[in-house]
Formats: structure tokens, C-alpha cells, sequence
């Protein structure tokens, strides 16, 4: 389907710049032919809003916000900006996810259940990270599930002493401090049977430049919506400028990914460049074995 970012969307959040009658130029030009009978139309426009995600009085009674997949385009669009809307949805279309088919209002959008997993369809380009795991890209790196052919690079962190003194292996099967690069395979492949379990996700954290892991990231939600995260780097990349791009990326989209509403992660007191940017970053400590926490607005609120 076409990408035609003039056409926009339109004042309810349905995306005109999808749509597939291409000789319509969209709900703002007025293609639809009926706005001055459209109560949302009116509304917005005598608001002087651009949409409904921009008003306060989002979601009101209106029958067409009633929808799953408008209120949840509303909200993504209120929570990272129109713009970012309208590139995921390209990008997220020329990958093969389907707006609304020909001649059809239906599409992969409405397949999801609830709004987040469609948030989650938007952002991540899938609905369910465990049966598609999401790839993820940094400035300098690139976050994609673990392997097993990367247990010879991931040495370098969890081979080094260094390194070790800053994991977390609390409530684990090993203490994360391996010796051989068999012993480093063995326990990848825990972490992928967890994975395939629904328990929890083990990013490799790949270095873009070199093309190899030097890290990995582990995160999974609890029964009371408060995500645990777990950050393993080799030891050169304990630096505030990788620190501060990685643990900012999964600020902003881990909550949403495991539907978690809290963060908690733990910094050793040795660490002290990864506590001064995740002090930036809004988390503070509660006190407990080294763990630090950051609370976060719902995206669906």
C-alpha cells in the first residue's frame, strides 16, 4: 500500500496517509465529503487542535474513539508526537504490516485485543515480542535476541573480572561468572528456553562498529507490573555516554514492550557512572541489596 504522508491522518486518528482510495486527499482537505456533519471534524477544528490526541478531554464519549485501534493511535501519537506516529506506521507498512486491506477497513492493526499490544504493533513493528522477538537500534548499537553462536564474543564480558563485579545473578542458577566459552553456551541456551517460556527476554547487546555482542540486557515483567532489568556489559563499555544510550532506549521502550508500569534494576556502590546516569534518567534508590527504581506514566493513561 502507498505512503502518502501529505494526506495525514485524520482529526479521529484514522490514518489517511494509508488509506487505500488515492484519489482521496485526506480528512483535513476535507476529502471525505462530510465534515461539517462529523462532530469529531467540528470538534477539533473549533478547538483549533490538530486531532483528538492533542486534546485534554482525550478519550471522550464519542462513538467513533470507541475503536481499539484509534485509541490507541491517539495515545502513541499523544505520548511520542504525531510525527513519530505517521514514520512507524511507514516503516511498519513497508515491512509488510497491513493498515487496512483493499476495498477492506480491516487490517493488522485490529487484529490485537487490547491497545497495547497494538501500541506494542506500532512501536515494535510486532504484537507479542515472544513470538517475534523485536530488534532494536541505538546510536552505536543494536539490541536482538541472544544466541547461541555468541558465546565466544559475550566472554569478554562475562569472562572478565571486571565485568563480573558489576552483574546481576540474584534469583539465577549460576552466578554469571564463567570460566569457558562452553559454560557461557550452556547458559545462553537457559536464557533462550526462558525466552521460549514467556519468562523473560536476554537482548544481545550488539556493538554496530564491530559487529559482536559485548553485553547483554535482560528484562521481564512481574505479576505486579514492576519490570526487573538486568544490564551485563564488558567492561570498556562501562562509560556514562554507552550507558546513558542504552538505559535511556530502554526507559523509553521497555515499559512498554513488557507492559510494565516500574522499572527496577541493580547498581553495585562500585558503580559509579551507571548510577550518576540512571539518577538522570528518574531512577532513585529504594534501599533494598543495591536496586534502584524508576516509576513511568502509563502510555495508555
Amino acid at each position: 500500500m502507498r505512503f502518502c504522508k501529505d494526506k495525514d491522518l485524520a482529526m479521529c486518528g484514522l490514518v489517511c496517509a494509508l488509506c487505500y482510495q488515492q484519489d482521496c486527499p485526506g480528512c483535513k482537505a476535507r476529502g471525505c465529503g462530510h465534515g461539517s456533519s462529523c462532530t469529531i471534524f467540528r470538534c477539533v477544528t473549533e478547538k483549533g487542535l490538530d486531532g483528538c490526541y492533542q486534546c485534554k478531554g482525550f478519550p471522550c464519549d464519542e462513538k467513533m474513539l470507541k475503536g481499539t485501534r484509534k485509541l490507541a493511535f491517539n495515545r502513541y501519537a499523544r505520548r511520542f508526537g504525531k510525527e513519530t506516529l505517521l514514520e512507524r506506521l511507514q516503516i511498519n507498512a513497508s515491512r509488510g504490516i497491513v493498515y487496512h486491506r483493499q476495498d477492506e477497513i480491516y487490517g493488522d492493526y485490529d487484529l490485537p485485543e487490547t491497545e497495547e499490544e497494538v501500541l506494542r504493533l506500532l512501536h515494535f513493528g510486532v504484537s507479542d515480542p515472544y513470538i517475534r522477538c523485536p530488534v532494536i537500534e541505538t546510536e552505536h548499537f543494536i539490541l536482538r535476541l541472544v544466541r547461541s553462536e555468541d558465546a565466544q564474543p559475550l566472554m569478554r564480558c562475562y569472562g572478565d573480572p571486571q565485568a563480573q563485579a558489576l552483574l546481576n545473578a540474584d534469583n539465577c542458577t549460576a552466578d554469571f561468572r564463567f570460566r569457558t566459552v562452553t559454560e557461557m553456551r550452556e547458559y545462553i541456551h537457559i536464557w533462550l528456553r526462558e525466552y521460549h517460556n514467556h519468562a523473560y527476554i536476554r537482548f544481545a547487546v550488539v556493538d554496530k562498529a564491530q559487529g559482536v555482542p559485548i553485553g547483554t540486557i535482560e528484562m521481564f515483567g512481574t505479576e505486579n507490573k514492576s519490570g526487573v532489568l538486568r544490564l551485563d556489559l564488558a567492561a570498556f563499555y562501562e562509560r556514562e555516554e554507552y550507558l546513558r544510550e542504552l538505559l535511556g532506549q530502554c526507559v523509553r521502550d521497555f515499559y512498554l514492550l513488557f507492559q510494565t508500569g516500574q522499572m527496577r534494576t541493580k547498581i553495585p556502590a562500585c558503580a559509579k557512572e551507571r548510577i550518576a546516569v540512571c539518577k538522570a534518567l528518574g531512577f532513585q534508590p529504594k534501599g533494598d541489596a543495591d536496586y534502584w527504581s524508576r516509576e513511568d506514566g502509563n502510555i495508555s493513561s
